[in-house]
């Protein structure tokens, strides 16, 4: 349940991201960093649906903690990410990471560069479409999932032993 493409979002840049080994500093370049095509530049991978209820945090760096929120981000990318706070990004508490972190924001043409690359068309929707959207993925939980651990496999493809 993905169509396997690579999509700029402008979702809120936070952490490290992927960089490529000459870029002077970490920013979150997306599918160029394996590609180096600047058309590529802020596009991620569709993720798959199946399950997704169930992997929270959202966004392919996390930035919203509900399946509410990526949506509505989708509906529009651009008022979202203003709209967006730092406290929405569930974030371990790792004392040495803080403060790098956000730092990316403070790059005024990263930042604008992110925010101009925008792959997908804001949409209107009433609250109750985007309720039966988030119901709809929802519904796309297998009931094994929902028990948590699927247990251990008799087998693996590689022939590895399993302890």
């Amino acid at each position: 349940m993905s169509d396997q493409k690579f999509y700029a979002l402008s979702l809120p840049a936070f952490g490290p991201g992927r960089t490529r080994r000459f870029d002077p500093a970490a920013r979150d370049i997306g599918r160029m960093g394996e590609s180096d095509l600047v058309e590529d530049a802020y596009r991620f991978k569709t993720p798959r649906l199946r399950n997704v209820a169930l992997t929270a945090p959202y966004g392919h760096n996390g930035a919203y903690p509900t399946l509410e929120g990526i949506v509505r981000h989708h509906l529009d990318p651009a008022g979202m990410r203003i709209k967006w706070q730092r406290n929405m990004a569930e974030l371990p508490l790792v004392p040495w990471l803080q403060d790098i972190d956000f730092v990316v924001q403070s790059d005024r043409f990263e930042m604008e560069r992110q925010s101009k690359k925008i792959d997908i068309t804001a949409k209107a929707l009433s609250d109750q479409e985007v309720f039966d959207i988030v119901s709809f993925l929802e519904s796309l939980t297998g009931k094994s999932a929902k028990l948590g651990t699927l247990g251990i496999p008799e087998s693996v493809p590689s022939g590895l032993s399993i302890d």
